[in-house]
């Protein structure tokens, strides 16, 4: 449906010509007490118009008294209840319109006082002005993911002494998503006294979390598109002080289709039109005569051009369209930006917002000064660490319609003779001469080429206005003879000679396994690399493997003077650990290869689905206030494992529960920040998101999971269910109210439910926290996330690593837990209350409990075992070799066997293994064709100090025959039985960057060396 198809479903171009009536329409009976559910808040500020909008309790008419004299409102408006508006849980909800036009168009704007009233209820005062046509400098406030907006006292005091003219918002205006309208509140409802949202008009661009249903589109896009002519849903624009504003819908390619793509699949036909006319609208927007003569141009979206999808389609039109500035957020974290192209530079500046939803010293939103008679548009990103504390100025960003203002000095270029493809390096102090922000350079042309250096040290270098920097960088030369180079009247000749056959390799790439996603628990490494030569004559290049300073292997290839080809080797590790890897002479990457086997112990599945879980890492026993026993998770490297079984797939509905004590450290701080250690440089636990239950491959952007519940770093649980669609992440998160969320030192069962005709519902200790109406798309099949295991206190969460079929960053959750449930059903609010009364009793939904754990000894299994395959021996078994560590009351057991068939055994020794690395005799066990090792791995749960048993290695010799086993695709040619596995550090690492794209075929060698 186009946009005016959508506004006219919601009725808003019918109920404009009843508005201009004033004169009362009593078309509908009063009933006692409505209330404000939202605002009202201001809409589409013009010249001569705004629009007030509000929801009410009751469906009743109101009336909007207006005027320039606050004591005299005589203009007066009879408004009724959209009759087209949204349906929520089955009835209309109670949205108002109200434009007030034909107002005075003032140089500076107008300040107009009004009242709202509800007939039979509530009323509310309040005043705004009027864009002015000619305001000269004025501010514009800015900000994005208020969310819960916990900042808001705060920035509603700071937004009343600044007075802007108008406030953008960037997105994310929900905690949870667009499908619940209650959400909405955080931001629409006023809950200060003569709260901000009444009294400043607000222009929108829609967050990844505002989608989910109708409700932003009624109430913002509905409007907004229609009063700024916008023609694609959510892009439009309108000119104010000088500055062209335009507001984009970012989530056709920044949530639909990454939510796509990000997990295989590919953006349906519906998305890429919406991608297609979205683009082409911005196109047309920027070469529009009032975007082309406005002194700045600013335009808004949610997802910031750091996100790989904005960044693939925003700059190629916005950059040559001229914009001055473009304001994003998503991120949660404040970034500057400018253009990758030199020739552009600072003349397009890219701000992401830190997110407003909770207080930080590194900014809750901007303030943005424009002038446009001086040329100038000052962004101040201002913050404070809580409600109470002093704001303070983060940075400031001065942004000028004079570009690029750099002047050079203390010019050098050196040498004066280099070899064909060498480098010649250019310093000079570049000051920045203009008004505004600039991007340093050195533009350098080469006999009569304009070529640049740009980056130095690998990354852009900022000048404020006045400023300067001594800057160095290379430029390589290639063709023979002199080069005349020149940089700002200073040049040098430069005499470029003839290069023997010469090899540079590059871009290195690596995967583990032979299969698409890498396998980060194999030991077979896979690299490519290319090699070109950069000499003037044909050569062959000797193409070397370095694996930990080591050549491990070697092939030749021929090249013309300039020809590239690619190269690919293969090798498999014998041993685990991290090792640097590199082709020839390229930046080497780390690769990590897993290893070890250990006591795994098992918590046995009580709902008789053989759904068991496997502990890892060392927990200690505990014991909660009914004397039942609990497994207290240290945030670091304790967490449960239930493998995918297919015993508990999905179809329709879900529930889960986990009974959870979380620590506070003796504080009365709502988050997680004070219960983990801090991520920093790649250690630690990410705060946010750290996951009570998860069942998929990660939290979070996107649709990686079947179900979750984490902690959010506001102390506030989210929960969620994926299904499979574009906009398929039905999540929501718990309410505002201070008694919704973690309840710190204390036992809560948390419980999440899930079904298609219902919605969502959350409760903890029975109490519902939160809850959401059906999804809008349920007609998309819940995304099982099949092979994947439900892990508890541990998850991934970030962007998608697809070729590690992870998230970026890893997320744990410290804390006690005493019991854990799944069900695939939906079970009710009674039905809750009476498993949280008796928590040993299986319940009415019994046929649907799929996962029931608890901690008692009866439930938990410490002794398993590990056997290697039978290799062939040629002599009889000398000596065997291990390396195992273990403490406490945990044991290895070593039991070596030989046999002639693989199948009886013939004789076997057994040894009871001693920590660290020991040597065992095996003389006396004879001879054999073929031999094992099978281990008895005991752990020791306590609760004192617990301890799992850890082979991390076996060499079995026999005659002049060495057997190792180490790394974990060594242990996994054996079998595992009972309370023995293995556990991946893959688990415990954070990837800045996925595995590099294997694809196209690498070239053949001439010959081996």
């Amino acid at each position: 449906m186009d946009v005016f198809g959508r506004l006219r479903q919601y009725g808003y171009l019918a109920l404009r010509a009843v508005l201009l009536v004033t004169m009362a329409c009593p078309l509908i009976v009063a009933a006692e007490g409505s209330v404000f559910v939202n605002g009202p808040y201001l809409l589409a500020p013009k010249t001569d118009s705004m629009i007030i909008a509000w929801e009410g309790s009751q469906s009743v008419p109101a009336t909007v008294w207006y005027g320039p004299d606050k004591d005299r409102l005589d203009a007066k408006l009879t408004v009724s209840p959209d009759p087209n508006a949204p349906l929520f849980q089955g009835s209309r909800m109670n949205l108002y319109y109200a434009k007030l036009d034909r107002l005075t168009a003032a140089e500076k704007g107008t300040r107009y006082f009004y009242r709202v009233e509800l007939e039979g209820g509530q009323s509310i005062s309040a005043s705004f002005s009027t864009l002015g046509t000619n305001p000269g400098a004025t501010k514009i406030v800015s900000l994005s993911d208020s969310h819960v907006f916990s900042t808001r006292a705060k920035f509603d005091a700071d937004v009343k002494a600044i007075n802007p003219a108008l406030i953008i918002h960037t997105g994310d205006l929900v905690e949870g998503t667009g499908a619940q309208t209650d959400q909405f509140t955080f931001w629409f409802k006023g809950k200060l006294a003569n709260d901000f949202i009444h009294n400043f008009p607000v222009v929108y661009s829609a967050g990844n979390h505002d989608q989910g249903g109708d409700y932003f589109n009624a109430y913002v896009y509905g409007i907004q598109d229609a009063e700024y002519g916008g023609t694609v849903k959510g892009n439009s624009s309108f000119d104010y002080a000088g500055a062209h504003i335009s507001l984009m819908n970012s989530n056709p390619w920044g949530l639909f289709q990454m939510n796509s793509e990000a997990t295989g699949k590919t953006a349906d036909a519906e998305t890429i039109r919406a991608i297609q006319d979205s683009l082409a609208w911005l196109k047309s927007d920027l070469a529009s005569e009032k975007a082309k003569s406005a002194a700045f141009r600013i335009l808004t979206m949610h997802h910031p051009v750091s996100e790989a999808y904005t960044k693939r389609y925003i700059p190629p039109i916005a950059e040559p369209g001229k914009v001055d500035l473009l304001l994003g957020g998503h991120w949660h974290a404040y970034s500057r930006q400018v253009s990758e192209n030199p020739e552009v530079g600072a003349g397009t500046v890219y701000l992401t917002h830190q997110d407003a939803r909770v207080h930080s010293k590194k900014g809750d939103y901007f303030v943005i000064d424009l002038d446009a008679a001086n040329g100038l548009m000052t962004v101040k990103n201002l913050g404070s660490e809580s409600t109470e504390a002093k704001t303070e100025l983060a940075n400031t960003t001065i942004i000028a319609k004079d570009k690029q203002q750099l002047s050079w000095s203390n010019i050098s270029i050196t040498p004066r003779d280099i070899l064909s493809n060498g480098e010649v390096t250019v310093s000079a102090v570049v000051k920045n001469e203009g008004k505004g922000i600039a991007a340093a350079v050195l533009p350098v042309e080469d006999n009569g080429q304009q070529r640049y250096i740009y980056k130095f040290d690998g990354a852009v270098t900022f000048l404020e206005p006045g400023k300067s920097a001594t800057l160095k960088g290379s430029l390589p030369l290639a063709a023979l003879g002199v080069h005349k180079l020149s940089l700002a009247g200073t040049s040098a000749e430069i005499n470029v000679a003839f290069r023997k056959a010469t090899f540079e390799y590059s871009r290195l790439r690596t995967r583990l396994g032979d299969g698409p996603v890498s396998d980060v628990l194999g030991n077979a490494l896979f690299v490519k690399a290319d090699v070109r030569n950069i000499g003037n004559e044909a050569g062959t290049a000797t193409a070397e493997l370095i694996v930990a300073g080591k050549a491990v292997g070697s092939k030749r290839y021929s090249l013309q003077a300039g020809q590239s080809k690619t190269i690919e080797f293969s090798h498999v590790f014998d041993r685990a650990g991290n090792y640097d890897v590199r082709i020839g002479n390229s930046e080497s990457q780390t690769v990590f290869i897993d290893g070890s086997i250990q006591g795994m112990p098992i918590v046995r599945d009580k709902s008789g689905n053989a759904n068991d879980a496997y502990i890892h890492g060392a927990p200690e026993l505990g014991v909660d206030g009914n004397g039942k026993t609990t497994l207290i998770l240290d945030g670091k490297r304790d967490y449960l494992e239930i493998p995918d079984t297919g015993r508990y797939k999905v179809t329709d509905a879900a529930t889960g529960m986990v009974w959870a004590n979380l620590p506070s450290k003796g504080t009365t701080k709502g988050g997680l920040t004070e219960l983990v250690e801090p991520y920093t440089d790649g250690k630690g636990a990410v705060h946010d998101h750290n996951p009570l239950m998860l069942k998929g491959i990660g939290l979070g952007w996107g649709t990686p999971y079947l179900f979750r519940m984490a902690v959010r770093e506001t102390g506030k649980v989210t929960y969620g269910v994926c299904l499979d669609d574009d906009n398929g992440e039905f999540s929501w998160n718990d309410g505002s109210d201070p008694q919704f969320g973690i309840k710190k030192d204390t036992w809560v069962q948390y419980t999440s439910a899930f079904d298609f005709e219902s919605g969502g519902d959350s409760y903890q200790n029975g109490v519902r926290s939160a809850g959401v109406a059906k999804p809008v798309f349920g007609n998309a099949p819940v995304k099982n996330w099949e092979g994947s295991p439900m892990r508890i206190g541990h998850g991934f969460k970030n962007t998608l690593l697809t070729n590690r079929n992870r998230g970026m960053y890893y997320t744990m959750l410290p804390g006690a837990i005493s019991q854990v449930r799944f069900y695939t059903t939906k079970i009710s609010a009674a039905e809750n209350d009476a498993i949280r009364s008796n928590p040993s009793m299986a319940n009415d939904s019994a046929k649907h409990l799929k996962i029931w754990l608890d901690f008692e000894p009866s439930s938990l299994v410490t002794t398993g075992s590990h056997t290697t395959e039978w290799i062939a021996i040629s002599a009889a078994p000398r000596t065997l070799d291990y390396k195992a560590m273990f403490g406490g009351n945990a044991k290895v057991t070593a039991v070596v066997q030989v046999s002639d068939n693989q199948q009886t055994v013939k004789r076997q020794k057994k040894f009871s293994l001693l920590s660290g690395e020991k040597t065992l005799d095996l003389k006396g066990l004879g001879k054999g064709r073929y031999a094992r090792i099978v281990t008895e791995l005991v752990s020791d749960l306590n609760k004192t100090e617990s301890n799992v048993p850890v082979v991390h290695e076996y060499v079995l010799k026999s005659g002049t025959q060495e057997k190792r086993w180490n790394t974990l695709a060594d242990w996994k040619k054996g079998t595992f039985n009972l309370a023995a596995g293995y556990q991946s550090g893959d688990d415990y690492r954070n990837h800045g960057a996925d595995f590099a794209d294997f694809s196209g075929k690498a070239d053949s060698p001439d010959a081996a060396p």
